[in-house]
């Protein structure tokens, strides 16, 4: 006589650890961390990378946590304002994503606030227009190379565009492609003073996330922040990425940080 068996499977989110060196690898892993997140200039796509991009290859094939994310994608280019180089811009971006393609990596951050920072004077109308622009070019891009790119909102210290979770969906809703999509940072909401509640209308659109300490002068942030930060993306029915991008100060060391933050993910889904 046969039985049916029904399994209930809890999804929850993987929790990894920005890296500024690959030899960092290792580590990442030893710390308990599901995955690694690198710049592009770990790829060796920056102007004066020469030919890094074998070594950068091997080391993340022979990883024993796999490379899944990126951040930092605009380092020295601009996209808003009266003098863009379109021809440097796009040609960058196809080498970068070219060697994200080679590599496996199927996810960029597009916060790089100095790209988009609207120079006095200039048109912030114009501006929007512009990475708009940008976003569809990356659009046209990545989607033959299987690479989505997450609009990062980003603390108005930091940025003069694009500051909020709710000005981050404006936009990606305006760009209507399915691989130019948001993310969330408790890094930037935090110092935004911006309401985790904003995350519900992100929902549909967060394909990554990003967490780490304020600082600048604002009161240590706590475990219990942490917790609702990501019980919250739950509750918007994101269960991707988050990636640890500085020191929690709350937490004695990565593994600790690491083992906590997973727990407070897999919680906050089991809450859901």
């Amino acid at each position: 006589m046969d039985h049916e068996t029904t399994q209930t499977q809890t999804v929850t989110m993987e929790i990894g650890l920005l890296i500024g060196d690959l030899d960092q690898l290792e580590d990442v892993a030893a710390w308990g961390y599901d995955y690694a997140e690198i710049s592009p200039g770990l790829l060796g796509v920056d102007e004066d990378a020469g030919t890094a991009e074998q070594k950068a290859l091997e080391q993340i094939q022979a990883s024993p946590v796999p490379v899944t994310a990126m951040c930092g994608f605009l380092a020295r280019s601009k996209v808003v304002g009266p003098e863009v180089d379109h021809t440097r811009v796009r040609d960058y971006v196809i080498r970068l994503f070219d060697a994200m393609q080679q590599v496996g990596v199927p996810v960029i951050g597009y916060g790089s606030g100095g790209s988009r920072f609207v120079p006095d004077g200039f048109s912030r109308d114009r501006a929007l227009e512009q990475v708009g622009d940008f976003l569809r070019m990356c659009a046209d891009l990545g989607e033959p190379r299987g690479v989505q790119v997450a609009l990062e909102p980003y603390n108005y210290d930091d940025a003069n565009l694009i500051n909020t979770i709710l000005e981050g969906v404006e936009v990606v809703q305006a760009v209507n492609r399915p691989t130019i999509q948001l993310m969330a940072d408790f890094f930037h909401m935090r110092l935004n003073g911006e309401s985790f509640d904003t995350l519900a209308a992100a929902g549909p659109h967060l394909i990554h996330a990003h967490i780490a300490e304020p600082g600048r002068g604002h009161p240590q942030t706590t475990p219990a922040e942490h917790a609702a930060y990501l019980r919250v993306l739950c509750e918007a029915g994101y269960y991707g990425r988050v990636t640890q991008t500085g020191e929690l100060p709350a937490y004695s060391s990565p593994a600790e940080a690491a083992a906590t933050l997973k727990r407070f993910a897999r919680e906050g889904g089991e809450k859901k």
